[in-house]
């Protein structure tokens, strides 16, 4: 019989520990294999859980220890790794919260706020072009190709719509301020920019046309934005949410 690959195993092994059909070779000893591995299975969820916490304080807060423990589990169970360093792992938390209807019905911002705190991580981690945004080369575009103007949002800015007050949330709850929690009105929409620059993380919230002109700007050029969005465009660039543009010429 032909040893399995070391990509095979791995494949294998992580089928495994997501409690999937595997083939291991795992052989008997002291105890069955299944036993062996779920002590494999048990550091493994403890040590990705441990990760949840430290990138979702605030969604632990929230619903407290036990719950929080409940949704990482189902999280960690259902969601593969996609790199290696844990320090990356956690995307997609916010669709775990959501999968779950009594926890949607008790706390319906949870999954917003675990947004918000995966747009926290990102923003911190990411790495942004050290070049000032070229503002003199931007001033030279000629008016006829101003819809040609494509803007690059920067990978430490964020934009997040909400139907809650999550900004307001996550800070009084980051601040353990309890009388501001009580005073917030949960149902206040909010349009949310996570923003790190100059080594500092800043959560503010915009006007949400502001919002959605960021938004558009990452993934389309002038001509295909709302011209009531495009009104805003000074605000944002003050904000200094944008890199770089590039000219995408109409066919």
């Amino acid at each position: 019989m032909t040893s399995p690959d070391l990509a095979s195993l791995q494949r294998q092994f992580g089928d495994a520990l997501h409690y999937q059909p595997h083939e291991l070779p795992v052989e008997h000893g002291v105890t069955s294999p299944d036993a062996l591995l779920q002590v494999y299975r048990n550091n493994f969820v403890m040590t990705l859980s441990e990760c949840l916490t430290v990138v979702y304080p605030v969604v632990k807060a929230l619903v407290g220890d036990v719950c929080f423990d409940a949704i990482a589990r189902q999280h960690v169970l259902h969601t593969q790794m996609k790199d290696a360093c844990v320090d990356r792992y956690g995307e997609g938390f916010n669709h775990t919260i959501t999968a779950i209807p009594n926890i949607i019905e008790a706390v319906p911002y949870l999954a917003d706020i675990a947004t918000l705190e995966w747009h926290i991580q990102t923003v911190n981690q990411a790495v942004v072009p050290p070049a000032p945004f070229p503002v003199d080369a931007l001033a030279l575009v000629p008016p006829e190709e101003f819809g040609d103007i494509h803007l690059h949002v920067s990978p430490a800015a964020k934009i997040i719509q909400s139907d809650f007050a999550i900004s307001q949330i996550w800070d009084a709850v980051t601040r353990q301020d309890e009388e501001q929690l009580q005073s917030i009105d949960f149902n206040s929409a909010e349009s949310v920019l996570i923003h790190f620059r100059h080594d500092t993380l800043t959560v503010t919230v915009l006007d949400a046309i502001e919002a959605g002109l960021i938004d558009a700007c990452a993934h389309s050029p002038f001509r295909d934005i709302a011209p009531e969005q495009l009104q805003h465009i000074a605000s944002a660039m003050q904000r200094g949410v944008f890199t770089d543009f590039n000219l995408t010429r109409t066919p």
